[in-house]
């Protein structure tokens, strides 16, 4: 059954004048046509919806319980119809990033975007480098923030981040010691870069924390049980960052790339790519 918004919206009328001729008026159409209405409206219920009683129209328990029922309807159908209306058309662009980027340098980026994305919509997309890189090939994002050994084909810009240490107070390293390292799974070029580091020094390490995510690599580290390597400048409140210490050798820099669709980029992919090369500038120049 298919009742069209038109009787409905005659039905409420209806019920809230308690006549038809009152109902008529409020809709601007003749009488006739509102009973018309009334009468497809009860074949389509199966049942009167009205009464007369005494020069007014009163509802049946039938009537009633549909006009609760369709002020719910005919409310959601005017909000969506307004929704479509007004709203001006908007961009959507699907942004890859690392999480740790995500809540640092892409941050910062969104903070710069305040007055200039009314009509985007962006969909923030968080993984790891080598997938964000994948899901980039399969256009799944339209460009990404990426970490990688090797240059990327779709590189439109790199940059040279310096990588430093980051633990919290209670974390205390000692000279003779086994140095616990909270790291990305194999693969990741900083987990690759700390170990680098500390075997050159000749440092015992282990990996003691494993996280695909940021969140499992600073609770490990806010607990104080391990120590990780960030990009400077993307360190949370709250923790100790140094380049270097007695124990923790110096780290060599790492790349970060801006990835995108290239010449099939969209005018709005090209913004934020914009305001993306800004940020990066601004922070490892």
């Amino acid at each position: 059954m298919d009742i069209e918004v038109r009787l409905l919206r005659s039905f409420v009328a209806i019920y809230e004048r308690g006549s038809l001729s009152r109902a008529a008026d409020r809709l601007a159409c003749t009488q006739a046509a509102m009973s018309m209405r009334l009468k497809m409206l009860e074949s389509e219920i199966g049942g009167l919806l009205f009464v007369r009683q005494h020069h007014r129209l009163e509802p049946t328990s039938k009537g009633s319980e549909l006009y609760a029922k369709a002020l719910g309807v005919l409310a959601a159908y005017d909000e969506m119809i307004s929704t479509t209306r007004s709203e001006r058309p908007r961009q959507k662009v699907r942004v890859g990033v690392p999480d740790d980027y995500a809540l640092s340098l892409f941050s910062r980026v969104m903070a710069s975007m305040r007055n200039d994305i009314g009509d985007l919509e962006i969909e923030l997309v968080t993984d790891l480098s080598a997938n964000l890189v994948a899901a980039l090939q399969r256009q799944d994002v339209d460009l990404a923030l990426v970490t990688l050994a090797s240059r990327p084909s779709l590189a439109r810009i790199s940059t040279e981040a310096r990588l430093n240490w980051v633990y919290s107070q209670g974390f205390n390293p000692s000279d003779e010691g086994t140095i616990n390292i909270a790291a990305y799974p194999e693969g990741c070029v900083f987990r690759r870069t700390v170990i680098a580091a500390l075997e050159t020094t000749h440092r015992s390490w282990r990996v003691a924390v494993q996280s695909r995510s940021h969140a499992g690599i600073m609770t490990a580290v806010r607990a104080g049980i391990a120590v990780t390597s960030m990009a400077a400048g993307t360190t949370p409140e709250g923790l100790i960052e140094v380049a270097h210490t007695g124990i923790l050798p110096a780290l060599d820099t790492v790349p970060i790339y801006l990835i995108s669709q290239g010449d099939r980029a969209t005018p709005a992919a090209r913004r934020i790519e914009d305001k993306i090369i800004n940020e990066l500038e601004s922070v490892f120049a």
